[in-house]
């Protein structure tokens, strides 16, 4: 494959000259990369990925092994200091590997692969495994990696070992350079959770959502795989990791003419994903979960970037405010049809009663706290103090909801919002101004009821950390979990980032006394830009961070993190209560449903919560909502249990949900799907 974008070309140029910053800025508009790495007297073009955490080790330290070879062009050439030599093997098919060896024990953190620059075929598909003995391997990384001739990074939790493998599948190797870096070790401790592995991703997912049909992790950039700045062609960047399959599969969805950054995102109750504005500020897009096509569905009223999104119960999407667009200002209500395909404007909800005192006025409507609620309303939350109920009778309606807080200034801007129970929603972190203002650790437990009434603020003690573009989920025993942010909102700088993540613990018997607790720690910065989502299995994919063209910020990747209530004492996984059917799979608001499973279950510890979809620090899919089980006399069945989805549609929102079950010990199943209809 030849290299795209302009790589190449770019090169040359820099090499001896000294540019101009803003000749430096219209390459990364123009989707080219003139940050380079120097050899000696050559450069190596870079994405602007911060190197993995620790140092490099000197290759005169290490010693290389390989599958194979060409003459001429051995590998350990990958430890001289020129980019002219370079290993490459006999492109025999199959899996073809280069073994490191560090000549002792390291804390390994990652590797650097520099591509011979000449070449016209790259590495793509890829392993990387640690050993401490060439016999038994750990998978630290895997994925796929965009085929060009910049650097290549691998970065994970640091494992200690002697022996450090890359291995590539169906793919020629040329490979001018390979570090490894190490870094100081962070002891496991399964009480506090477990990072990894690393999926490379060949973008930077800023946005995200997980496929309910088949599990698969639906992440995009935008119309360039590693910078949003200036949309070029209405087009963007996607990647689909199948977790089961343990595939990385790129593609541009050019058919829709739409630039997905900067979107609103919202599950239809079929389990479609709806995709709205952004740099294509009035498109609407629909990634048909059936099909797996990206279809063009009719546009907004209005153009919109960083709106808020949300599904109503009756099955039709809100969308609100969202200034980063054509016009700023005045982006009051509409609602999509989506059986119809059909947009209507709603002038009576109005935008300026959620309007934060930000610094810039296009950021005053951004990234709403929007939820879905009963009788076709939508309770706001943030990031304004101010909170609000929208009704879509007539024109629409706007009532006030009380203030979350009664500080002088009391806006949240990029904190989140998670309804971890029916009615109850956890709002915590953000900053006063979207940007250059401080964090915030507040937390907030809002509960809500009937709507156009006010809601109930309880304000428990603050997080271990002031955070904010930081990310969360809520877990199946409806704790919820956060991970990343900084204490001071600097896109794209990541210099005061949170390495420790954090669980928040809902107290039902008094709420002001629940409590925040710190977990395992991890390496790699993951601050604006950046998702989580929470994936079947009930573990997290925490990713992304930059786009941002020369930022260095930009992490084409994600890790996983496996909760502690997956892990015994010694870090190995525990065995998992299973659910083995669900019957029926589909059902409406108020129904019962009827569960078996391989075991004896905590009958009040069992929860379905709603396929997520992030962005920007914004998911307003996620809903955990509980449902305690009866179990059925004995005839039936010693596991035989039935559950009632709730019976309101606003609190059951239309859509699919996870069903987990937990056994005494806390340890939750993996998940079943449970869709609820729209009514």
């Amino acid at each position: 494959m030849k290299v795209p974008w302009g790589f190449a070309a770019a090169v040359p140029a820099l090499v001896h000259a000294q540019m101009d910053p803003l000749d430096h800025d219209k390459l990364y508009q123009e989707g080219k990369t003139p940050a380079v790495d120097k050899f000696g007297e050559d450069t190596v073009p870079t994405l602007d990925q911060p190197k993995p955490p620790g140092q490099k080790i000197n290759p005169s330290d290490l010693s290389v092994t390989c599958s194979s070879s060409v003459t001429g062009h051995g590998c350990s050439n990958v430890l001289d200091p020129s980019i002219a030599s370079y290993w490459q093997n006999e492109d025999v098919g199959g899996t073809q590997w280069i073994t490191v060896d560090l000549e002792k024990e390291r804390s390994i953190s990652g590797l650097v692969m520099v591509p011979y620059q000449d070449a016209d075929a790259f590495i793509e598909t890829h392993t990387v495994e640690v050993s401490q003995d060439m016999k038994t391997w750990k998978e630290v990384a895997y994925g796929r990696w965009w085929p060009d001739n910049s650097e290549k990074l691998s970065v994970f939790q640091p494992e200690k070992g002697r022996y450090l493998r890359l291995q590539m599948t169906h793919s020629p190797a040329f490979i001018s350079e390979l570090d490894v870096y190490e870094t100081e070790y962070i002891q496991p401790d399964p009480k506090k959770g477990a990072w990894g592995p690393t999926i490379d991703l060949p973008l930077v997912p800023v946005s995200g959502a997980i496929d309910p049909t088949t599990g698969n992790l639906i992440g995009w950039s935008s119309w360039q795989y590693n910078t949003y700045l200036q949309n070029m062609g209405s087009k963007t960047q996607v990647s689909t990791w199948n977790p089961y399959k343990r595939t990385v599969t790129p593609r541009e969805v050019n058919q829709t003419n739409h630039d997905m950054f900067c979107p609103g995102i919202t599950f239809d109750e079929h389990g479609n994903i709806v995709v709205t504005g952004g740099n294509s500020a009035r498109q609407t897009t629909r990634y048909n979960t059936a099909t797996g096509q990206w279809e063009k569905r009719y546009h907004m009223n209005v153009d919109r970037g960083y709106q808020g999104a949300t599904i109503l119960s009756d099955g039709r999407i809100f969308v609100i405010g969202g200034s980063f667009g054509e016009v700023i200002g005045n982006k009051f209500g509409e609602v999509y049809d989506v059986q119809a395909d059909r947009w209507t404007e709603l002038p009576e909800c109005d935008v300026t009663k959620m309007y934060t005192e930000d610094l810039d006025s296009w950021r005053m409507d951004n990234h709403g706290w929007l939820f879905g609620w009963k009788n076709e309303t939508v309770f706001q939350a943030g990031p304004s103090k101010q909170m609000n109920w929208y009704g879509m009778v007539g024109n629409g309606t706007t009532t006030p909801a009380g203030d979350r807080n009664h500080e002088e200034y009391g806006d949240a801007m990029c904190g989140n919002a998670v309804m971890f129970d029916g009615g109850k929603i956890l709002g915590f972190g953000g900053s006063q101004d979207y940007e250059k203002s401080p964090a915030l650790d507040d937390t907030y437990i809002i509960s809500i009821d009937e709507p156009n009434t006010d809601a109930s603020v309880v304000q428990p003690a603050g997080m271990k950390y002031k955070r904010t573009f930081h990310n969360s989920v809520v877990l199946p025993d409806g704790s919820v979990f956060v991970a990343g942010g900084q204490d001071w909102g600097f896109p794209f700088n990541e210099t005061t980032f949170v390495s420790e993540p954090e669980r928040f613990v809902y107290n039902a018997k008094e709420p002001a006394k629940s409590t925040w607790e710190t977990w395992l720690p991890n390496t790699v910065a993951r601050t604006y830009h950046s998702i989580a989502l929470l994936l079947q299995d009930g573990t997290v994919f925490v990713g992304g961070g930059g786009l941002c063209g020369n930022c260095t910020a930009n992490h084409f990747d994600g890790q996983i993190f496996t909760p502690p209530s997956h892990l015994n004492s010694d870090g190995s996984l525990r065995s998992r209560p299973v659910i083995y059917s669900v019957e029926p799979a589909e059902a409406k608001p108020g129904d019962w449903i009827k569960v078996k499973t391989d075991s004896r279950i905590a009958e009040d510890a069992a929860s379905i919560i709603r396929y997520g979809s992030a962005t920007h620090t914004v998911d307003t899919d996620q809903r955990r909502l509980s449902v305690p089980f009866k179990r059925r006399w004995f005839w039936h069945g010693f596991n035989t249990y039935d559950f009632q989805i709730p019976e309101d549609p606003g609190v059951a929102a239309p859509g699919y949900y996870m069903l987990y079950v937990l056994d005494r010990y806390g340890t939750p199943s993996k998940s079943v799907n449970v869709r609820v209809a729209a009514v």
